[in-house]
């Protein structure tokens, strides 16, 4: 049915004599991959299902460019990419940041897969700001596209998990996630590539940890950041119960946590949420459509 839509919007446009060429991007946060579980490892039997599991529904989706968040390393990147086949997919980046806790290299890991050839690709920590020091960072990837280069940002950014003084440490984790939004739009402006050679399309996906829903968030930015800097997610319009992309659990109610902001608006479809057990998170879908 997707590529069927995508069919039909190509045609559409090619009857107007302008040339199409979409592509297509899924983010999801896989919830500590391939192990399951908060300890990172577990037997090979159930490391092996679960990559399977994820490889059938990514396969599915089909999708051009895939950006993952809690994955463990980047072998367990290439094992996907192995379960994915006939597909072809390649590891354009895998990130090795530190644990928060510790000096080792963390079990949550963000990576860009994708059918396309990268024409660049890294990873950068967030800057930290006195006692604001946000975990990991953001994976960066670059692609050219006919005539266009398009920019690709995964990131995983703080999460709601709050220790002692609850209220303190939830004003700290909204501090932690706007200041990582203010480092990504700080790398788009100034990045080597979009000074050099202007990227016509820049998408920044992941696990945002955050909402506009919820009064919990009512004085985060993270959020309007992007917005400020014509970014558009496409959930305007959307009812908040055909956008869930966490489901609830225990104290955490339903949530829109996962986005894929492209820039600039009115090129890319709504997102699509495909609902699935093998994670908490469900993929969030995005066409892109190009016009040279």
């Amino acid at each position: 049915m997707q590529n069927m839509r995508r069919l039909i919007f190509c045609l559409l446009i090619a009857a107007f004599n302008v040339y199409c060429s979409d592509f297509s991007v899924v983010t999801w946060n896989l919830e500590w991959f391939p192990s399951g579980s908060s300890k990172g490892f577990a037997s090979k039997e159930i490391e092996s299902q679960r990559i399977v599991s994820v490889a059938q529904t990514l396969s599915k989706l089909n999708c051009d460019i895939i950006i993952i968040e809690e994955v463990r390393d980047i072998t367990s990147c290439e094992q996907l990419v192995e379960a994915l086949k006939p597909l072809k997919y390649t590891v354009s980046i895998c990130t090795q940041f530190k644990d928060a806790f510790g000096d080792g290299v963390g079990l949550q890991q963000i990576a860009i897969l994708s059918k396309l050839p990268a024409t660049a690709s890294w990873a950068e920590n967030w800057n930290s700001v006195s006692i604001v020091d946000p975990p990991r960072g953001f994976a960066f990837a670059s692609f050219r596209i006919g005539t266009n280069d398009i920019g690709v940002y995964g990131v995983h950014l703080k999460s709601n998990l709050t220790r002692g003084d609850v209220e303190r440490g939830r004003q700290l984790n909204i501090l932690k996630r706007e200041l990582a939004a203010e480092k990504v739009m700080r790398h788009i402006n100034e990045s080597p590539i979009n000074k050099t050679n202007q990227m016509e399309v820049v998408i920044v996906g992941g696990d945002f940890n955050t909402t506009l829903d919820q009064n919990e968030f009512a004085s985060e930015r993270t959020l309007t950041i992007f917005a400020d800097n014509q970014f558009e997610t496409g959930y305007d319009g959307v009812d908040s119960k055909q956008r869930i992309t966490i489901p609830g659990k225990l104290k955490y109610p339903d949530a829109t946590f996962d986005y894929l902001f492209v820039r600039p608006k009115s090129i890319s479809s709504k997102p699509s949420i495909t609902p699935v057990t093998v994670s908490d998170h469900y993929p969030v879908v995005r066409i892109i459509n190009l016009q040279d």
